[in-house]
């Protein structure tokens, strides 16, 4: 008998994630001139997403950004440099309670704990092996070559954190990675200050393991209690509410063309009464009108642009009775009429 080959993940059936260091990347595009417009606009996005906080979108679309980005600057190394750059203060109180941590290992320990805080891309775990303290970065199944790119911004990222414990030099021995030397490497190499390798059996940093248990110079216990504090409250809400966004925008965009469910009939799909429907959506910061409308728009943007329907026909599958509205709405979303794109 044939066996079953088991289909591997894709990208787009990852969920969704939150669109955390995209504000960045941006920030990094306009700075070289670079058309950030038209960078969110191709994947059915606008400049008004990166200042949501908690704004969630599909895990293709954001790898699609991520490799946009770097086609755009034509630097593989984009990544890495961006995660490099990232201050501490850019992850909030994971960021801040990791900085006051006690020691480097306690304060890996935090991260490895609350990541899940700043993204859903990738895990990070400690391991001691030998005398070696290691840090290991696990991309989600399924990213493809998008997975070694939130490798190396996450850890340029989580080295920069450590950096910033001490008051010395880096007390990281090595870098590894598991993809193969790309372009970039010479620069990974100064960027990253020591030794750096690819090709390896898994992705990360490794450390003297006595090392990782000194007293650091900048810990603050009652700082770093503050923060957890905050941090062990958002994790409680993500995990008891979250995805309740990527709940409701599956529901609606496996609703039948033309006929979303109103407010009340997707809270009785996802078993909460439309009071508690209201305030879960309020805690991350959006409404049922507002995720309806992200979903119109990536789908007036896949209907008109990937599958070149015309505006009568994408306004009548988006729900819209009156083509006047739709056109309205379209430009609010985009800046110019269906017409244009």
């Amino acid at each position: 008998m044939r066996s079953k080959v088991k289909k591997l993940p894709t990208s787009n059936d990852l969920g969704n994630t939150v669109i955390h260091y995209m504000p960045q990347i941006a920030e990094q595009l306009s700075i070289k001139g670079l058309d950030v417009v038209g960078w969110l606009a191709g994947v059915g996005l606008d400049e008004t997403c990166l200042t949501k906080p908690g704004y969630e979108v599909p895990v293709s679309t954001y790898g699609a950004l991520l490799e946009r980005a770097i086609e755009l600057t034509g630097d593989s190394g984009f990544g890495l440099k961006l995660g490099c750059d990232l201050a501490p203060s850019a992850h909030g109180n994971v960021g801040l309670a990791a900085l006051a941590a006690n020691t480097i290992q306690d304060s890996m320990q935090i991260i490895e704990t609350y990541v899940p805080l700043r993204t859903s891309l990738l895990s990070i775990r400690s391991e001691t092996v030998n005398d070696t303290f290691r840090v290991v970065f696990e991309p989600m199944p399924g990213l493809g070559d998008v997975g070694n790119v939130v490798a190396e911004i996450a850890l340029g990222t989580v080295k920069n954190v450590i950096d910033a414990t001490v008051a010395n030099d880096s007390p990281c021995q090595c870098v590894l990675f598991s993809m193969p030397e790309p372009a970039h490497a010479a620069l990974a190499r100064e960027l990253l200050g020591c030794e750096v390798l690819y090709g390896q059996s898994w992705t990360g940093m490794s450390f003297n393991y006595s090392e990782v248990l000194s007293p650091l110079s900048h810990r603050d216990a009652l700082v770093m209690s503050e923060a957890l504090s905050i941090c062990r409250r958002e994790l409680e809400r993500l995990e008891s509410s979250h995805s309740i966004v990527a709940r409701l925008e599956r529901l609606l965009l496996e609703s039948k063309q033309g006929g979303f469910p109103n407010q009340n009939d997707c809270a009785q799909v996802l078993n909460l009464t439309p009071r508690t429907f209201h305030r879960r959506l309020q805690e991350n910061g959006t409404s049922y009108r507002d995720v309806l409308n992200n979903v119109r728009r990536r789908l007036a943007h896949e209907y008109l642009k990937m599958m070149h329907l015309g505006v009568k026909e994408t306004a009548y599958l988006l729900g819209y009775g009156d083509i006047a509205n739709f056109r309205r709405a379209f430009t609010r979303w985009y800046g110019f009429p269906p017409s244009k794109l």
